[in-house]
């Protein structure tokens, strides 16, 4: 734990109104796949877990290649291979969605035999707590979200959209709709984003951004940024590369504004094969700024989340939306919700090890703002309204920040 968090978490603090949000997304992990084996959440341990249509449980994925034809997750130990950094497997619209195979959750293997061949396995893997100490330190010394989805079934790019958007443009009116990544039409996507309401209502805010952000920046795929001069806030706030350690520094100054999004390196963003080791490094030295000032500590909430969960198996169906939705399909499939994804939550309200079982999603983390600034984001939908929440019971609001130490 970083040395700032742990005096921050251990001494007093004087109760401030929140005056700070920082949302930090990380890369392509699912929540079995990091924290199946954590002991009061929902994981490996799960008393409810589903069946599966055969009548297995949905942890014995059906795999014709394997001889007892089917495979369970197993355990990806750090210290005997060099498992910290496991290949890709794919996390296309396509795939995803036939993994879930309608709710039934029984084409895993199938699905990424096909699509991955002989790394197809990898994605019954997961780490325990000697694997990624870091991770399971940080969740059990404040709150983590054993519910929280990724929005879509499919990969980075519309993930990111509902987060900082709360749409991928179903319809096809701005651009879209958006399934994969790299898709960008000639001239940018044009729906309004989450930031310009920000600058319209006067919230200050602005993208942490640096060199090699790994095409993670979604604003640089919309018109109005890609035609904003440069010295304008939609320029420097949203799409402006930051020096190094810009950040830190700001959050050492006092210089944070209202709403942050931090937007991780390449190497450090935990995208297999990139190591969750180096992802923590990028998470420590990022929290421990925000510690390290105690009054800036006091009105912060730093949320951390991933956006989507590569092709990792996660043993819990995500919701997904009635037909008579249509905002919330492309043709005839769902857009989501997704499976479910790491989600800590650091803050003072937060601290002592709680597990929020509320379900969320990323479109959640813009009704935090919501709630935050009073800007209201229309382009989320009805039905992501009513199945997820805004992550404010999370914080436990009712409560004062607690003080003891961890």
């Amino acid at each position: 734990m970083p040395p700032n968090v742990q005096r921050a978490v251990a001494e007093p603090v004087v109760p401030l109104p929140i005056e700070h949000v920082v949302l930090l997304m990380q890369e392509n992990r699912s929540f079995d796949h990091y924290f199946g084996t954590m002991s009061g959440v929902r994981g490996f341990g799960d008393p409810d877990a589903m069946r599966l249509p055969n009548g297995s449980s949905v942890f014995a994925q059906p795999d014709p290649q394997n001889p007892d034809g089917y495979t369970l997750p197993f355990h990806l130990n750090t210290y005997t291979n060099s498992v910290q950094k496991i290949p890709s497997t794919s996390h296309a619209w396509s795939v995803q969605h036939e993994a879930l195979n309608g709710g039934r959750m029984d084409r895993w293997l199938l699905a990424h035999r096909a699509a991955d061949r002989v790394n197809a396995p990898y994605v019954m893997g997961y780490y325990e707590q000697a694997d990624i100490p870091f991770h399971f330190a940080l969740a059990d010394a404040f709150t983590v979200c054993d519910a929280y989805h990724c929005s879509v079934l499919g990969p980075t790019w519309p993930n990111r959209m509902m987060w900082m958007t709360g749409t991928i443009d179903p319809m096809g009116t701005h651009g879209g709709p958006i399934t994969a990544n790299y898709a960008t039409p000639p001239g940018g996507y044009f729906w309004t984003t989450y930031p310009e309401r920000l600058q319209k209502a006067g919230v200050s805010w602005k993208v942490y951004v640096e060199i090699d952000d790994y095409d993670l920046n979604m604003l640089n795929e919309f018109r109005q940024y890609q035609q904003a001069p440069e010295d304008s806030p939609l320029y420097r706030n949203g799409i402006a590369t930051c020096p190094i350690g810009q950040f830190e520094r700001d959050a050492s100054e006092s210089r944070l504004p209202d709403v942050s999004w931090i937007i991780p390196n390449a190497s450090a963003c935990e995208h297999p094969d990139f190591r969750p080791a180096d992802g923590a490094k990028f998470i420590t030295d990022r929290i421990n700024a925000v510690a390290a000032n105690p009054r800036l500590w006091a009105k912060t909430v730093f949320i951390i989340t991933y956006d989507e969960n590569d092709g990792l198996f996660d043993h819990v169906a995500p919701p997904l939306p009635p037909g008579g939705a249509p905002t919330e399909f492309v043709g005839d499939e769902p857009i989501g919700g997704g499976y479910r994804v790491p989600c800590i939550i650091v803050s003072p309200w937060t601290v002592g090890g709680w597990v929020a079982t509320e379900r969320f999603d990323h479109t959640s983390c813009l009704r935090l703002l919501e709630w935050f600034t009073g800007v209201r984001e229309p382009n989320i939908s009805a039905w992501r309204r009513h199945t997820f929440g805004d992550l404010t019971s999370a914080l436990r609001l009712d409560q004062p920040p607690m003080t003891q130490p961890v």
